[in-house]
């Protein structure tokens, strides 16, 4: 038997071309995933930039990704087909290196991934930034509301319980808006209304 050269040692193999299956199982005896599909998931991809948010790409991602169904085909599995399409060329690379570490597990995929590009001192500035929530001048109260809830909801789950977020939402607000929160309603249940 002849001794393999140096080129056919490196040269690449096929079972490294593919990612390993999903561990959820695929039913259907055929499928397909179109190629306009694709391009789709392809235009919101991830380039792994500093300003990017792993979670928000993500979220949009399994969106799209819901709005295709193939019947004996598990979400998961369909995520995990059509993630390395939500990929730029740098954060391939990254897949490359991880999607054989995970055995086929997508949360286990989607947690690395979100670690690996969201990485811990943004969640602890994440954490910092809604413990220290302030209201901006002249925002109303429904607007900080929406830029409180938005920002908790723009990286992992912290574990803060809700009525801590709540009382440092209400710490942050502005005089006028807190007292509009802690007044008491006033009771109209003994008025009658009239018709005209």
């Amino acid at each position: 038997m002849e001794q393999p050269t140096i080129s056919d040692m490196s040269a690449p193999k096929a079972e490294f071309a593919t990612p390993p299956q999903s561990v959820k199982p695929i039913t259907a005896s055929s499928y397909e995933l179109r190629p306009a599909f694709i391009a789709m998931v392809w235009e919101q991809s991830f380039s792994g930039l500093d300003y990017e948010n792993p979670y928000h790409h993500l979220r949009e991602f399994e969106q799209l990704c819901a709005c295709l169904t193939i019947a004996g085909m598990s979400p998961e599995t369909m995520w995990w087909k059509l993630f390395a399409f939500f990929l730029n060329e740098r954060v391939r690379q990254w897949y490359a290196q991880n999607v054989g570490k995970v055995a086929g597990n997508w949360e286990e995929l989607r947690n690395k991934f979100c670690l690996a590009f969201y990485t811990l001192s943004r969640i602890a500035a994440l954490r910092q930034e809604i413990l220290n929530f302030r209201q901006e001048e002249k925002e109303s109260l429904g607007a900080a509301w929406d830029r409180f809830t938005t920002l908790t909801k723009s990286g992992p789950d912290l574990s803060i319980p809700n009525h801590v977020l709540l009382q440092h939402f209400w710490l942050g607000l502005n005089k006028e808006s807190a007292q509009c929160l802690t007044r008491p309603r006033e009771d109209h249940s003994h008025t009658k209304l009239q018709r005209r």
